[in-house]
C-alpha cells in the first residue's frame, strides 16, 4: 500500500472530501462527489475503482462510499498539513480568514512534517482552522468533533434559539465563496446569534427564502441554503 507521502494530489482530494462528508453525516455516493467536483460521473466512478483497488475505501452494495482506516489516516493528514496552513496564513502572515482557503488547497500538497512542527509551536497547539474545523492530532478525535461538540446544523434551529457558530462545513461545491458570503455579514467562528425567523420570503418576488439572525444587535439576513452549511452550539 502505498504512503501518505506516494499518492497522487487527486487521490489525497477525493479522500479529502469523503472523509469531509462523512465528518458531518453525510451519504457518500458517486453523484455527490461528481457535484462537488465538477466533474463527470464516469470519471468519479474510475477514480472510485481505484481508491478501492489501493485499500483507501469501501463501497456496499448501495454504492455508498466509506473510508478505510488506511484512507482515514491519509486523509487526516492531507486535512492536518491544510488547516495548519490556513492558520500559518491567518494567524502569521495576517490574510484574512475568507482569503486562505484555495491558498491552503495549493500549500496542503507540498508542505513538509518541519513546517507543520514549526506552525504548532509558534500557534502553541492550536486546535482548528480558521473556519472552526479541527484539525487532526491536536484534538481528541477530529472524526467525532462534531458530536463531541454536541453540534447542530443552524437550519435545525427554531425562532428563538440562541446558539453559537463552532465551523462552517467543508462539503460545499465552492468554499471560498462561501466563506466570502458569511464574513460580509459577521458570521464567524465564535459567533453568538439568535434565530428570528426561518424560510421567511423578505419580498414575494425573491427566489429563494430568507433565515434571519440576530447578531450583535443587528439583523443578518442569509439565504436558507446556506444555514445547513453553518454548525452551531446550542
Amino acid at each position: 500500500m502505498k504512503t501518505a507521502e506516494s499518492v497522487s494530489q487527486t487521490v489525497e482530494e477525493y479522500l479529502e472530501t469523503i472523509y469531509n462528508m462523512s465528518m458531518e453525516g453525510e451519504i457518500v455516493i458517486g453523484a455527490r462527489l461528481a457535484q462537488k467536483f465538477g466533474v463527470a460521473p464516469p470519471t468519479v466512478t474510475e477514480t472510485l475503482k481505484r481508491l478501492v483497488r489501493d485499500g483507501y475505501v469501501e463501497m456496499d452494495s448501495k454504492r455508498q462510499v466509506r473510508l478505510t482506516e488506511a484512507g482515514y489516516q491519509i486523509a487526516e493528514s492531507v486535512l492536518r498539513r491544510h488547516r495548519l496552513a490556513e492558520r500559518f496564513l491567518v494567524d502569521l502572515l495576517g490574510m484574512e480568514w475568507h482569503q486562505v482557503h484555495e491558498e491552503a488547497c495549493r500549500l496542503e500538497h507540498v508542505i513538509s512534517g518541519k513546517f507543520e512542527e514549526q506552525v504548532i509551536l509558534n500557534l502553541k497547539q492550536p486546535t482548528t482552522c480558521p473556519h472552526g474545523n479541527p484539525i487532526p492530532g491536536l484534538v481528541p478525535n477530529a472524526r467525532t468533533y462534531l458530536s463531541d461538540c454536541g453540534a447542530v446544523r443552524l437550519s435545525t434551529l427554531a425562532p428563538g434559539e440562541t446558539a453559537t457558530i463552532l465551523l462552517i462545513s467543508e462539503v460545499v461545491e465552492d468554499e471560498s465563496a462561501l466563506i466570502l458570503y458569511l464574513h460580509q455579514r459577521g458570521l464567524t467562528p465564535g459567533t453568538r446569534l439568535t434565530v428570528v425567523s426561518q424560510g421567511r420570503k423578505l419580498n414575494p418576488d425573491d427566489s429563494e427564502e430568507s433565515v434571519v439572525l440576530m447578531v450583535d444587535g443587528r439583523e443578518v439576513t442569509i439565504m436558507k441554503s446556506v444555514a445547513p452549511k453553518i454548525w452551531v452550539t446550542r
